[in-house]
């Protein structure tokens, strides 16, 4: 194929969506001529299947949290250059009794609560800022350095915006079969034998372990993760945040040293599907609306309707007023299952595949890019 004749280095980056979009727009920020490709006409797995949630408050203490609050002055800066609906809108954990409020509490007296944006706001506080949230509550954990993007927007957005510069090249239905190091490079190759070469590669597959990406993931820490979401109906009134009820700080590894011993059960349902609500406002009126986390291969094609009603109930409690559910759907993430944040490994000099961020690849996608592009400019 014919490409641009440049002396500068070129960057080969496999995956169209978030991990791989962001590699290829920080490769092209810091100099890189880019090679972008993506095995369909558009990116359609769990990068589009999202809340768009930059969550900062959930990450875990230390070098996790430091990565997110990176990643949100990036998320920062990136939205104010492409179209991609960011708003720093923050976010409310909803406490629906006394104890959930008095956990609440602790976290807004954690030693890193300032980092992260946190206060604790009373119902009527809440209610002054948030009139939508009119149930029965008691009060909220605020977290002001979260921030949402719209999913629908976000990939096209950061392309339209690459596609400005004349280094930057979008390949789609690029479906790599191959690729190879040798002296000359790096260099992939897709199903009908078409070769691109380049002095970098990432290999950003998302969930897709299979293919020629088998042999360097055979035992690595990764697993897939199954989850259910849905969108309600759009309405006229305005959300300004984005919200959380308490059984999120159960999930979320900034809360696991606070008493969550003392937080009433879940239900029978709610512990099942290891579910949480989280409530993300989007640009159209409708919010999207999550979640459940199934981890056990293989996965059901079903759609189950029972998560959706628990996620009613709950959003009716705190709002006050139930919402139709206008969309649901279905989305598969791979999550590394190490200590470590994310799964990264060099495959061959200059080459690398960055995948297993899932639960927490959206808000840490600019920071994980950054780190990979730094190590290629030393």
């Amino acid at each position: 194929m014919s490409v641009k004749s440049l002396t500068m280095k070129r960057v080969l980056v496999v995956g169209g969506g978030i991990i791989g979009t962001m590699h290829a727009y920080l490769a092209l920020q810091a100099g890189f001529q880019v090679i972008h490709v993506e095995r369909d006409a558009a990116p359609g797995s769990a990068s589009v299947r999202n809340f768009g949630l930059v969550w900062v408050s959930g990450r875990e203490k230390g070098a996790e949290l430091e990565l997110a609050i990176r990643a949100r002055e990036l998320w920062g800066q990136i939205g104010s250059e492409a179209s991609i609906g960011f708003r720093p809108n923050g976010s409310l954990t909803i406490a629906q009794s006394d104890i959930e409020f008095t956990v609440m509490q602790e976290a807004a007296a954690m030693p890193d609560a300032d980092i992260r944006g946190f206060e604790i706001l009373t119902k009527q506080e809440v209610q002054n800022l948030e009139p939508l949230l009119a149930g029965a509550y008691v009060g909220a954990l605020r977290c002001t350095t979260d921030a949402v993007v719209e999913p629908n927007l976000l990939l096209s957005g950061l392309r339209q915006k690459m596609q400005e510069n004349e280094n930057y090249t979008w390949i789609a239905n690029f479906d790599v079969g191959n690729f190879i190091h040798n002296e000359t490079g790096n260099h992939i190759t897709d199903v009908t034998g078409e070769t691109i070469s380049g002095d970098y590669l990432a290999l950003c597959p998302g969930a897709a372990h299979a293919g020629f990406l088998s042999e360097y993931l055979k035992g690595a820490p990764l697993r897939k993760v199954f989850l259910q979401m849905g969108a309600t109906i759009p309405i006229t009134e305005k959300l300004g945040h984005s919200v959380a009820d308490a059984d999120s700080m159960r999930y979320y590894p900034a809360f696991k040293d606070l008493s969550l011993d003392r937080l009433p059960p879940q239900s029978l349902l709610a512990k099942e599907h290891h579910m949480q609500l989280l409530l993300a406002p989007r640009l159209d009126g409708s919010f999207t609306i999550g979640d459940t986390h199934l981890y056990s291969e293989p996965f059901s094609h079903e759609i189950i309707e029972e998560p959706y009603e628990h996620l009613s109930a709950v959003i009716s409690n705190i709002f006050g007023r139930e919402f139709g559910i206008g969309k649901r759907w279905s989305g598969i993430y791979s999550q590394s299952t190490s200590s470590d944040i994310y799964f990264r490994r060099e495959v061959a000099p200059g080459a690398v595949i960055v995948t297993g961020a899932g639960g927490r690849g959206n808000t840490l996608s600019p920071a994980i890019a950054e780190e990979t592009i730094t190590s290629w400019a030393l």
